[in-house]
C-alpha cells in the first residue's frame, strides 16, 4: 500500500491543490467513476477543515488497487457535523456527501486536533449505507 502526506495551508487554495495531489498519487488505482468520488470527498474534506478546522493541516492517503484511503488532519478538536440544508443553499453538504459517497468514513480525535478520513473502493455502490464511523479497529480508514 503507497502512503503519502502533505502539509497544506488554511487557505481556500488548499482545497484544488490537494484534490490534484491526491488524483496524482492515487487517482490511477481507482477507475473514472472513482476517481470523480475521490477528488470530490477529498474537496469537501479538505475545505470543511480549511473553513472549520485550525492549523496544523496536513492530507494523509494510503492507496492499494481499487481503493484509497484519505485522512486531513487539522487542529481542531470539534467534531464534523451532518447538517441538512435546503435546496437553495450554497454550502452545508460535505459530511452529507462524505457519508453517501464512501465506502466507510469516520473521525477520531487526535493529540493535535482530529482526524476526518474516508475510504474509496472502486465499485462501491453509492447507495450503499456507509461503516458506521465508530466501527474502526485502532487506524484510521480500517473498517472492521
Amino acid at each position: 500500500m503507497e502512503t503519502h502526506q502533505l502539509d497544506l495551508p488554511t487557505r481556500l487554495s488548499a482545497v484544488g491543490a490537494a484534490r490534484h495531489w491526491v488524483n496524482h498519487h492515487c487517482g490511477h488505482v481507482l477507475g473514472v467513476d472513482g476517481r470523480q468520488v475521490l477528488e470530490l470527498l477529498t474537496s469537501e474534506v479538505v475545505a470543511n477543515a480549511v473553513l472549520h478546522g485550525r492549523e496544523p493541516l496536513r492530507l494523509d492517503v494510503r492507496c492499494a488497487p481499487g481503493e484509497v484511503v484519505v485522512a486531513v488532519l487539522d487542529g481542531s478538536g470539534a467534531p464534523p457535523v451532518e447538517t441538512h440544508v435546503d435546496a437553495e443553499a450554497t454550502g452545508g453538504r460535505g459530511v452529507a456527501l462524505v457519508a453517501a459517497l464512501s465506502h466507510a468514513w469516520g473521525w477520531e480525535p487526535v493529540p493535535s486536533g482530529k482526524r476526518v478520513w474516508f475510504h474509496v473502493v472502486d465499485g462501491h455502490p453509492v447507495d450503499a449505507h456507509p461503516v458506521d464511523a465508530h466501527l474502526v479497529d485502532g487506524a484510521w480508514g480500517a473498517p472492521r
